[in-house]
């Protein structure tokens, strides 16, 4: 915060001790006083109002760089790469600065004058090539539109063509990611409640809402193909979850018996023929939405939630600790890799949802956003969405298991993809259940979880096998 603030005071030509005062005694009413000094009713009048006023440059320095709030909101943002992005509603440039540094072109769009030339002034000062603008005339082609703490400031009679506007400067499957503020009108009476009829404005205008509260301008995808490797009969539990299974139209089903888990899950890769291939393991259970949640991300590689069996029921969702070399049987020396069960990083989600799931079903999804989402380095095989374009970046097998074992063919395939770029990423909101003798599911975990540091407990099966 205090280089944003070197920054103000650079733009306005004043000590920093100066505009260091004016950021810390800025405060929200502030800014309530001047629109109920002016009351804009017209949209035009809300317009002026934000093109004239210059508050922002105070009030946004503290939000963006002090505010954890503001934090959650852009985090998400940052496992993108290589996308065209519009930050809309674009303030002083923080968003637009570290999409960036993130490795985006990135185009900054507001209709205030001084945020354009405070802005103008960081870029330059990074050495950042960020086109400004203050208007969606000729733009075409984005990936993804940013408009954080932006649609609340926005009159309702310009809701429906602005929505038609950014739909317009989107590509097929390039989406709208936004948090937005509807309440609050007690500390900020210029915010807009668009709760009610936000998402059907948007679907009017091409953008579809998706479970993860991205909004989707509707495209051509070449659908999704389930892969499923199988030792022996198909049993009952797998037929019913693939039978439930949500699926998009087109959905394509590969099986391949009684080989390998290796061999099985290279030949399902080497027979993709849609966009999407999801893995289905045959002692895995799914809530039905699985597959719509999944997707719903738009994310290259990411996974469902489940846990080990047998064992203690740990998450299947690890990062990377430590690399040691190995001497087998045969004289070969190779690396074994040692990974770390994200514990509390799933406990502390699952904890938010205590009165939800303490009665709930076995398996089932819970609400998540995309700062839920947790990175991983390796991702069990089970419940996990790929897109194609990983199979094309990397080198055959995909797959293979550690030496000697039946083991290890996922953490492969995580060390291969994370080293052509690609990040791994759980969704801990979709809870599946992975079945052996029992069928262990998230109570089994939370349950551990609890009473794994208890020395006075014989752990049965089957956290003791």
């Amino acid at each position: 915060m205090e280089g944003a603030i070197r920054e103000l005071a650079q733009f306005l030509g004043i000590p920093y001790e100066d505009a260091k005062k004016r950021v810390e005694q800025y405060s929200v009413l502030m800014a309530a006083e001047k629109w109920e000094a002016r009351k804009p009713q017209t949209k035009e009048e809300v317009e002026a109002f934000y093109k004239e006023e210059d508050f922002y440059l105070y009030e946004l320095i503290s939000w963006n760089y002090a505010n954890a709030l503001h934090q959650s909101f852009v985090e998400p943002l940052l496992h993108y790469h290589n996308r065209k992005i519009l930050d809309l509603g674009g303030g002083i440039g923080s968003v637009s600065i570290a999409l960036a540094y993130a490795d985006n072109t990135v185009t900054y769009c507001d209709i205030s004058d001084r945020l354009c030339q405070f802005s103008k002034q960081r870029f330059n000062d990074r050495c950042l090539p960020i086109p400004i603008v203050k208007n969606l005339l000729g733009l075409r082609d984005f990936d993804i539109v940013v408009a954080n703490d932006f649609f609340e400031h926005i009159h309702k009679d310009a809701l429906p063509g602005l929505l038609k506007e950014i739909a317009s400067v989107l590509n097929d499957g390039g989406f709208l990611y936004h948090r937005s503020n509807w309440f609050q009108q007690d500390i900020f009476p210029m915010h807009y409640n668009h709760a009610e009829y936000f998402n059907k404005m948007a679907a009017d205008a091409g953008l579809i809402a998706r479970a993860s509260g991205d909004l989707v301008k509707g495209g051509h995808s070449d659908g999704v193909q389930i892969g499923i490797p199988i030792l022996g009969d198909m049993g009952d539990e797998l037929f019913y979850s693939l039978m439930g299974l949500h699926k998009p139209l087109g959905t394509l089903v590969t099986k391949i018996r009684s080989v390998a888990v290796d061999v099985a899950r290279n030949q399902i890769a080497e027979k993709l023929e849609r966009d999407w291939l999801f893995f289905m393991d045959s002692d895995q259970r799914f809530p039905p939405e699985t597959l719509e949640r999944l997707l719903s991300w738009d994310l290259p590689i990411v996974s469902g939630l489940y846990f080990k069996s047998p064992g203690k029921p740990v998450p299947h969702a690890y990062s990377y600790m430590w690399e040691e070399a190995k001497k087998y049987p045969e004289g070969s020396e190779q690396a074994d890799h040692f990974y770390m069960s994200l514990v509390n990083e799933v406990a502390t989600y699952l904890s938010r949802f205590h009165d939800q799931i303490k009665d709930g079903l076995p398996t089932a999804i819970l609400p998540a956003r995309r700062e839920d989402l947790i990175e991983c380095d390796g991702i069990g095989g089970g419940c996990l969405l790929v897109h194609r374009r990983v199979f094309e970046a990397i080198e055959k097998p995909y797959f293979k298991c550690n030496p000697d074992t039946f083991i290890g063919e996922d953490f492969y395939f995580c060390r291969k993809a994370q080293a052509a770029g690609f990040k791994i990423y759980l969704d801990p909101g979709v809870l599946c259940g992975h079945q052996q003798k029992d069928l262990i599911t998230y109570r089994h975990f939370l349950n551990w979880f609890s009473l794994a540091n208890r020395k006075d407990i014989e752990w049965q099966y089957p956290w003791g096998e």
